[in-house]
């Protein structure tokens, strides 16, 4: 059963994920994964560079050559079978080969760097794919679709996670099947349930073979394979252990809701058509679903490893930029995190809760400062990357000052009232105070006031 998740002011959220144990993990992922892209680029870069400018020189060589073959032709001592003849000869000769042996080295080397980079560029993407497999074995990601596919030979099963989102990102983890779990051998179902019975088809009959309704107990087979996604859950039911021989196979939707039979033929012959169980054996079928699903889900907490992953159908150990994939990641979880802040009670903290008894809530919370100290080893702009998380501090609330919205638009400013040792100018002592501000005191007023006789302001003592 996912459990449910209440925002920072005790609302329900619509998170089946703890995005705040989500969230470290995440940022470094994506940290590492952009620092992968980065070197990557920069590989690639000087690549770019070295064959730019070698290209130059070479054109700078060989315009070198032109030049100095244009000398030649303008010197008449230069032909013919002279000496100097001879001479420009050779000197064109060796001028040419000269040329291309330095631009054959310099390209040479172009490309043992152009390798090199490219050796480089495989060894970060391969960093980038262990981090990503180590982000997915430890966290389930936000709204990533899961299912579990357990598959059997003669003696052991075998089982992997099916996992997809919306941005492109599927992958298939491995997990290991503890001994101690029921599926650490081939299991009969009616160690799982003591006893469960369907009205389901049965075919019956020496002479005229026909196929009826009749009870059936399904406790007496072989679980030969399940599949548990967030739709259906289905199950094949063999006679033999090692999963061959007649048997029924198991749709059921809706929560076992509404549960589908197939009868599978001992001959092989093609199974019979569907038949839809009874309201009476589709209630008594949804705990036997529960047990089946509740097995399956234990197995979560055993993957070992990430056998296949790919964005857009690409492998991940050949995605040109890593960063495309980090891009989707914040893209995709942005306005949940933004719903988070914005009600959580603390303005510097991502705060969720969860029920954990009746009357008892637990609180989940990470500072924002926190986040953003996993990412300030990035460079300004990849760090803009995550604006969309909107993890810097939050910016204080503007302090009104007290009593400045008592006074009406142009009406006077309170009068000071000096301290006892103060010279008051004998106009001030004349001077009424306007009758609306009698009980109004100004505070900037309140914090200065004229020392006697200097008409420097003072700080005052009240």
């Amino acid at each position: 059963m996912q459990t449910a998740y209440l925002y920072g002011d005790s609302t329900l959220s619509p998170l089946t994920v703890d995005l705040i144990a989500f969230l470290p993990d995440a940022l470094d992922f994506a940290v590492q994964a952009l620092l992968c892209d980065a070197r990557i680029d920069d590989a690639a870069q000087r690549v770019a560079k070295l064959t730019e400018s070698t290209e130059k020189e070479i054109e700078a060589a060989q315009t070198l050559v032109i030049d100095a073959l244009l000398l030649l032709d303008r010197a008449p001592a230069a032909a013919g079978e002279s000496l100097a003849g001879r001479c420009a000869v050779r000197i064109r000769h060796g001028m040419n080969e000269l040329v291309r042996a330095e631009a054959e080295g310099a390209r040479a080397a172009v490309s043992a760097e152009a390798v090199r980079a490219e050796q480089s560029a495989a060894n970060e993407r391969g960093a980038f794919a262990k981090a990503f497999e180590a982000l997915v074995l430890r966290r389930a990601l936000p709204d990533a679709i899961e299912s579990i596919q357990i598959t059997s030979d003669a003696t052991s099963y075998a089982a992997r996670v099916r996992a997809s989102t919306a941005y492109g990102l599927n992958w298939i983890t491995k997990i290991e099947i503890p001994s101690s779990h029921p599926l650490g051998r081939i299991l009969r179902l009616d160690r799982l349930i003591e006893r469960i019975e369907v009205q389901a088809p049965e075919e019956s009959g020496w002479l005229h073979k026909e196929v009826k309704i009749r009870t059936q107990r399904l406790d007496r087979f072989y679980l030969a394979e399940l599949h548990v996604a967030a739709a259906a859950t289905t199950a094949k039911l063999r006679v033999a252990p090692d999963g061959s021989g007649g048997g029924f196979d198991l749709t059921f939707a809706d929560e076992a809701a509404h549960v589908e039979i197939v009868r599978v033929q001992e001959n092989g012959n093609a199974p019979d058509l569907p038949y839809k169980a009874t309201p009476d054996d589709a209630t008594s079928l949804r705990e036997f679903h529960d047990r089946l699903r509740g097995m399956a889900t234990e197995l979560l907490g055993h993957k070992t490893a990430v056998v296949a992953a790919t964005v857009d159908d690409r492998p991940m150990s050949q995605l040109q930029s890593p960063r495309v994939l980090v891009e989707r990641l914040i893209a995709n979880i942005a306005p949940v995190v933004q719903n988070v802040g914005r009600r959580s009670l603390t303005a510097d903290e991502l705060v969720l809760k969860r029920q954990i008894a009746d009357n008892q809530r637990e609180e989940l919370f990470v500072s924002r400062a926190a986040l953003r100290q996993k990412i300030e080893s990035l460079p300004a702009a990849l760090q803009r990357i995550f604006d969309p998380l909107e993890l810097a501090a939050p910016l204080p609330p503007p302090t009104p000052q007290p009593f400045a919205l008592l006074r009406e638009p142009g009406e006077a400013r309170p009068v000071t009232v000096p301290p006892p040792d103060a010279a008051v100018p004998a106009a001030a002592q004349t001077q009424p105070m306007p009758t609306g501000n009698r009980n109004r005191v100004d505070t900037k007023a309140n914090h200065e006031s004229v020392a006697p006789g200097s008409g420097v302001p003072r700080p005052s003592l009240t």
